[in-house]
């Protein structure tokens, strides 16, 4: 096995038990305000936006337009996002963050970063700036696979990564 595909792998392990871990951290903190880990995606994608159409905030959730449509009704009904029709195109459905929304996203954002906070206090001072600069760029190299710039080395046959089709729906 050469030295890249041993890295792939370790990475591999490593980020799905990050992964597994942060994905229940999240679940646990953001639950007890009543939300799902989605649903809080949602109101931070807003929050940093502004307003999204319904298509927009579906793509960036990597979500299907019905299952973001489903999702805003709870978050509507919480007064956390406001929805209006499109000036020029009716069918165009905007949504956006609601002062409540604003408060309730900040209040588990507090939450989070509390927890990060323990996860960086024990760390020297270089090595959190090592860690927050190699996250930082597994974040760009993940971005720029899945916009398609480095997927034409390999993995999913060298494809740019989509949101999973859902049920009914074509591409």
């Amino acid at each position: 096995m050469d030295e890249v595909t041993a890295a792939a792998e370790r990475m591999h392990q490593i980020t799905k038990e990050l992964s597994r871990r942060y994905q229940f951290r999240d679940r646990n903190a953001i639950c007890c305000h009543g939300l799902s880990v989605t649903q809080c995606y949602a109101l931070d994608a807003l929050a940093g936006s502004g307003e999204l159409s319904v298509t927009a905030l579906a793509r960036r959730l990597f979500l299907a337009v019905s299952t973001v449509t489903r999702m805003l009704d709870q978050l509507e009904r919480r007064d956390s996002v406001l929805r209006r029709r499109g000036r020029g195109d009716r069918r165009v459905v905007r949504v956006s963050i609601t002062p409540k929304g604003k408060v309730l996203l900040a209040r588990i954002q507090a939450d989070l970063v509390a927890t990060q906070r323990a996860l960086l206090a024990p760390l020297a001072r270089a090595e959190r700036e090592a860690v927050l600069k190699t996250l930082a760029g597994l974040v760009a190299a993940v971005t720029r696979w899945q916009d398609g710039v480095g997927a034409r080395g390999g993995g999913m046959a060298g494809r740019p990564l989509r949101a999973p089709r859902m049920e009914g729906q074509s591409r």
